[in-house]
This record gives C-alpha cells, structure tokens and sequence, in this order.
C-alpha cells in the first residue's frame, strides 16, 4: 500500500488514477441521467450530463497525449547513437 502511494507522489505517478477517475465520471453520468429521466431537476442534470461527457473527453484526450508523448520517449532513447550520444541532446518540451 504505501509503495501504490509513493508512486502516486512521484511525478507522473497520478496518470495511475486514469482509469478510477473514468469510472467515477461514468457512474456520475450513469447517475445524472437516471435521475433526469425521473424528472429531478431535470435541466440541471442535462447539463450536469453535459459537462460529464465533456470531462470523460478531455480525459481520453489527456491520455491519448500522455501516451503519445511517452512513446516519443521511448523511442528516442532508444533511436540511433545509443546511451553515447544521449548526453549531448537537450531534452524535449512537453508542455
């Protein structure tokens, strides 16, 4: 348990809460919707609804990029000039 927490603490480590934050906004739109569909303030939960399925997009979204910018990582540590040539590059930019 505490080495999950240590390795939420590094940075980087909370990309590890992705798939429990996905959950948790899917059961809040699956909650949203059923009670519009009861009739409980029902705009409000149209746009709770709304704003539900802009957070799961930006998420996917968010991890689309992390895992495109990890690949380039991977694969320009490992590209041509090896562990010598790895000194003299700066690093990329990733924001």
């Amino acid at each position: 348990m505490s080495s999950f927490i240590s390795d939420l603490l590094k940075p980087g480590g909370g990309i590890a809460l992705i798939p429990f934050i996905r959950m948790t906004i899917v059961a809040l739109l699956i909650m949203v919707t059923l009670m519009g569909i009861a009739g409980v303030a029902r705009i409000h939960m149209a746009v709770l609804a709304f704003l539900s399925v802009g957070l799961l997009i930006s998420i996917s979204w968010f991890e689309k990029a992390w895992d495109e910018v990890q690949s380039k990582r991977g694969s320009s540590a490992t590209g041509s000039g090896g562990v010598a040539n790895a000194g003299n590059k700066e690093p990329e930019k990733t924001d």
